[in-house]
């Protein structure tokens, strides 16, 4: 009976699907460089690239950049976009500080909450906001300790400086780099996704396969 149990239930875990993963890859080039990029746009696959899931908010691209002919390019991070046919939204890279460092918390302003004897007291709220691994929410009844609670959580979170180390470095370039991008864009399939990079005069559209 127990090995007919055990039969079951292999043959219960061999049946159910299990989830996909959604990755992807695709090469582009201008007149200056050529670009290999390879997209992730699960949780489960963006965590094996990163080392962390980043809540499921975010789409992942590594990309490979090898400029043409040995010649000097000038890299800048603010040239990529991710488009998403699901409904045209264009989405910028984050950088590592607006994922998981201070600038990802928010100061949501002051809270009114009722103290010993039912007289009101003020304290400034400070919440999560898009940032990842910011954790949770902090009161302070002095204001001056704002700056200090968000710093302390900047030192604190080692996501940030994983994600710093991975991003795909800018400025000019000789030799060929390869880095991450981190796009605030989820719950996308591949077919839908566009990686746009550089102007309109040099511009490269990749879509993945």
């Amino acid at each position: 009976m127990l090995s007919r149990i055990l039969i079951l239930a292999i043959a219960a875990s061999l049946a159910w699907p299990a989830n996909k993963k959604i990755t992807g890859s695709a090469r582009g080039e201008n007149q200056d460089l050529i670009l290999t990029v390879t997209i992730y746009a699960d949780p489960e696959s963006v965590k094996e690239v990163v080392g962390d899931d980043l809540g499921g908010h975010f789409t992942v691209a590594k990309v490979d950049v090898q400029p043409k002919y040995g010649k000097e390019i000038t890299l800048d991070l603010d040239d990529f976009f991710l488009r998403t046919d699901k409904n045209g939204e264009r989405s910028r890279p984050m950088a590592p500080n607006q994922i998981a460092g201070r600038s990802a918390l928010v100061i949501s302003g002051l809270k009114e909450s009722v103290g010993q004897g039912g007289e009101p007291k003020h304290g400034w709220s400070i919440g999560g906001g898009m940032g990842v691994g910011g954790g949770g929410s902090t009161t302070a009844s002095d204001p001056s300790k704002v700056k200090a609670t968000m710093e302390t959580k900047d030192q604190d979170n080692p996501l940030k400086k994983v994600l710093e180390e991975k991003i795909l470095p800018d400025g000019k370039l000789e030799k060929p780099v390869s880095g991450l991008l981190y796009f605030p864009l989820e719950d996308q399939k591949l077919k839908q996704l566009e990686l746009v990079y550089g102007a309109k005069e040099t511009r490269i559209a990749m879509r993945f396969k």
